[in-house]
């Protein structure tokens, strides 16, 4: 007997929702066709507003997972329950996402807006199963749909899915190494619009912990900060003055080995918490020392109330 958290794929993804070999060539035109596709077929849903709601989310950030799959997705109102399109192409499709290579395998998933852990269990069902050795590639090359749908659904048992922090995390953020100078995590900072680093070592191990406060830090000395009027530094010397040493600055110079860590069999819901009590913007989600990804408060509140 299936267990409530055991998700079998058959449940949400018809064969005749399956698209083989696509001709579209672009992300956009991809996913026109499959929210099109489903709603030739299970409609209760504006197409129109559906797709906007994708493509407003492909804005947000591309859902590529991994390298050559993604997974464009978003919450619908009025929807009974999660639905799935699958589409499959051979030749690959752009999906404009800044170093990564062609898209063969792109599951459209649309969910219920008051349903925030439906897509999240999806998510983490497509990802274990679509994990397999060689099962994007057996996928994209598959002759029909009936194929398609039979290696997806292959596993009649269902996966079991449990929403942790390894559900919900980040697994490729931006980190930095001890050894990096100042210089170069300012460009990390500023090029990617990060509040909070990881400082990572050439092991995996988990360092430390760069915030986007520890700069300001390195500016201000506490004696200016004891000063009650900084008006008369008009043209910003001290920083001035740092960045004329940002090449001789080390990120172990100024990272703090403060943070918050949890396992990655930690409850999603508990991070709720953590970020709530403890007043933080990441957590960082470790097997021992060896980092493995972090939660940003922002991306986890996107991933609940927008996904």
């Amino acid at each position: 007997m299936m267990t409530s958290r055991e998700i079998r794929l058959a449940d949400y993804l018809r064969e005749e929702c399956i698209l083989c070999d696509m001709e579209a060539d672009s992300r956009d035109r991809a996913i026109e066709q499959l929210v099109g596709l489903l709603h030739r077929h299970l409609d209760g849903f504006d197409s129109d507003k559906a797709y906007q709601a994708v493509m407003a989310r492909e804005r947000q950030a591309a859902t590529v997972l991994s390298e050559g799959l993604a997974l464009p997705h978003a919450r619908i109102d009025g929807l009974a329950r999660p639905v799935l399109a699958l589409a499959t192409s051979r030749v690959g499709i752009d999906f404009e996402a800044v170093g990564e290579s062609p898209v063969h395998v792109m599951v459209l998933i649309l969910t219920p807006k008051d349903d925030p852990g439906a897509y999240l269990r999806l998510v983490a069902t497509l990802s274990k199963t679509l994990g397999r050795p060689h099962l994007i590639k057996r996928l994209s090359v598959a002759a029909d749909a009936r194929e398609a749908y039979g290696i997806l659904t292959e596993d009649r048992n269902g996966v079991e899915v449990r929403l942790n922090a390894e559900s919900v995390m980040n697994r490729n953020p931006v980190t930095l190494d001890e050894g990096d100078t100042l210089a170069h995590a300012i460009h990390a900072f500023c090029a990617n619009r990060a509040m909070d680093i990881p400082v990572v070592d050439v092991d995996g191990d988990l360092r430390g912990v760069v915030a986007i406060e520890d700069l300001l830090g390195l500016s201000l000395p506490q004696h200016l900060l004891w000063m009650e009027d900084l008006a008369p530094i008009e043209n910003f010397e001290p920083f001035a003055e740092l960045l004329r040493k940002d090449a001789e600055t080390k990120v172990a110079d100024f990272m703090h080995d403060t943070f918050v860590a949890v396992p990655p069999d930690m409850p999603a819901m508990q991070l709720s918490k953590i970020f709530l009590m403890q007043h933080i913007r990441q957590i960082q989600v470790l097997e021992g020392r060896r980092f493995l990804g972090v939660v940003n408060l922002e991306s986890f509140i996107s991933q609940i109330f927008w996904a």
